[in-house]
């Protein structure tokens, strides 16, 4: 093999790896290449830190002013180019959080902006299986925290300071030393002021609380019933209950 020959074959090979890091890749069966292309000398780029396995839409990115548009699988691009940042669209999610004007709020998978853009944090994204719903704890400002579902209505007012995800449609709720159990299908509310529940309900519908006045464990299930008196000193003793 001459000289000329090799150094051919070497600008090919070179040649082909730019190409591909040019041009790229987006397809689910592999995610990870970014795409690069150029609309109206703006260089546009597929942010792969998002992949397509949990979503059928995703965001690009203008390299330039690096705002966020939601594209589908095929490159569709379903939104302007406007947000300044965005969350992934986590596997079961019709929606996910976007920042345009400082704040943030919600768009779907066909590119609707659902909620107002006034809040100050990006949500905690919330996936109930039991209502197949999906909820979004959000932040206003003076730090108070509401929910929002995949259609934009509040379902929890904003005036609260902690807002605790506890699976089966129940939320956590807390201000001003009290909390609260909030359930989602009934509407109904109910008093734990004297109790902090120390996770969310597991598989078997249960958890641990803590007595906060003598600092000791039961089990509460997920009708707000104590089905273990606080009289555990040990947590794990407790936690015995929940097999």
């Amino acid at each position: 093999m001459t000289l000329m020959v090799k150094r051919t074959i070497i600008m090919l090979m070179f040649f082909s790896i730019h190409l591909n890091s040019v041009l790229g890749q987006v397809s689910k069966a592999n995610p990870q290449n970014d795409k690069f292309f150029i609309t109206n000398g703006d260089t546009i780029w597929y942010h792969s830190k998002y992949t397509w396995y949990d979503s059928d839409v995703d965001w690009l990115m203008n390299e330039r002013t690096h705002l966020h548009a939601l594209v589908d699988s095929n490159l569709n691009v379903l939104t302007d180019f406007k947000y300044r940042r965005v969350t992934p669209f986590y596997e079961g999610f019709y929606c996910a959080a976007a920042k345009r004007d400082g704040k943030w709020g919600l768009v779907n998978k066909k590119g609707e902006e659902v909620t107002d853009f006034e809040y100050s944090l990006d949500p905690f994204p919330c996936l109930d299986t039991t209502i197949n719903k999906e909820f979004f704890i959000f932040e206003k400002k003076e730090n108070k925290k509401g929910v929002v579902d995949a259609n934009g209505n509040i379902i929890i007012p904003f005036k609260w300071k902690n807002i605790f995800y506890c699976n089966y449609a129940i939320f956590n709720l807390s201000k001003r030393r009290k909390n609260y159990l909030y359930y989602v299908k009934t509407g109904k509310i109910i008093s734990m002021s004297n109790y902090r529940m120390q996770t969310a309900f597991d598989k078997t519908g249960k958890t641990v609380l803590r007595d906060i006045k003598s600092n000791k464990y039961g089990v509460i299930d997920t009708s707000g019933t104590i089905i273990q008196p606080c009289i555990y000193g040990n947590r794990k003793d407790a936690e015995k209950f929940l097999k």
